[in-house]
């Protein structure tokens, strides 16, 4: 009897202490989180303080050459001890606004990674059919009345993505961003990072990828001009381009027909906070006055309209805050990089 109690007394006290060693380590990650993200959301604030100072500064903010890329060094910001934040800046205005893309852009993005014209041709028009809702598909394998045929009914959206996760939706598109496991393919990941869900009107020449510039209009001289401007510029003096005008007297007039402009529009920071094992990431949307703004849908209010805006717009105006936040994401998950392999 005093063997057998023994042996259940001990096995009792194994089983408590395992359980008390998960709970012990769950509520130590909780109070990582509850650090880090404080830490993450310190340093995005730094990071808009200097972005803003760049901007007041030099009038407008146009290119990593103003001094983006060390915004914790330009602040002399340090955080706690044993913690680390590392900060990344993408301008989203060197992308193709998704909203304000028409068919012929799109087909010549497409291209431009890789896919055959046929191809091209068909994805676009199913983004299209999906986003827009007065859009005339120009093949029959785009027909919206696909998706009431098919095994879970159901409509197109017509109206702007919400999320990129919406690309699993659209009949054809999603056989090429997705393999047979749903996981996203090169395609998918390089069409991200050469469109953006926000919309504006004009693509910064400063920072736009040779893809989106050729995209866009401009011919293989003068994005293979434009790229011999970037490279060539001193790192201490490098060089970009103030107003159209100075673009103008590179590329020529062509380069002002509407689609191109000198400035950021939206710029996407992604905040990564590190503690030895723990890690928090943070990512924001953030725009200038005058900047991109979240495509609306056709039955819904512009932004600015209505009086819930109203108030929005006034308590901003009160804070004299110098940017809109469009989006914030907690804990993202890191990119995955790209695979060596060429698109299929």
């Amino acid at each position: 009897m005093v063997l057998v109690t023994i042996m259940l007394a001990a096995f009792l006290m194994m089983k408590f202490v395992e359980r008390t060693g998960t709970e012990l380590l769950a509520e130590a990650r909780a109070a990582d989180r509850v650090r880090l993200r404080r830490e993450a959301y310190s340093a995005l604030e730094v990071t808009l303080a200097m972005l803003a100072d760049l901007r007041a500064a030099d009038g407008a903010l146009r290119s990593p050459a103003q001094g983006w890329g060390r915004p914790l060094d330009y602040a002399d910001y340090r955080p706690e001890n044993g913690v680390t934040v590392a900060i990344e800046i993408a301008d989203e205005s060197s992308k193709l606004s998704l909203p304000r893309a028409d068919a012929a852009t799109l087909q010549a993005l497409l291209v431009q990674l890789g896919l055959a014209q046929a191809q091209a041709e068909r994805i676009s028009d199913a983004l299209l059919v999906w986003t827009q809702p007065d859009y005339t598909p120009a093949s029959v394998a785009a027909d919206p009345g696909r998706y009431a045929r098919a095994m879970l009914p159901h409509k197109p959206a017509q109206r702007p993505l919400r999320a990129w996760s919406e690309l699993a939706a659209i009949d054809y598109a999603r056989e090429l961003f997705f393999d047979e496991h749903g996981r996203a393919t090169k395609l998918e990941r390089e069409f991200r990072a050469h469109v953006s869900l926000f919309s504006f009107d004009r693509i910064n020449l400063n920072t736009a990828p040779p893809q989106v510039l050729a995209a866009a209009g401009l011919d293989p001289a003068q994005t293979g001009a434009l790229q011999d401007r970037r490279r060539s510029s001193a790192p201490r003096r490098a060089v970009y381009f103030r107003s159209l005008d100075e673009a103008g007297a590179v590329f020529g007039a062509s380069v002002t027909a509407g689609k191109f402009g000198t400035e950021v529009k939206a710029m996407g920071i992604t905040v990564t906070v590190r503690d030895g094992r723990a890690e928090y990431r943070l990512y924001a949307a953030v725009a200038p006055p005058g900047g991109a703004v979240l495509a609306m849908e056709p039955d819904r209010p512009a932004a600015g309209a209505g009086p819930a805006a109203t108030e929005t717009d006034e308590i901003i105006k009160k804070l004299d805050y110098p940017f809109k936040v469009l989006e914030i994401r907690e804990d993202v998950e890191a990119p995955a990089p790209l695979p060596a392999s060429p698109i299929d």
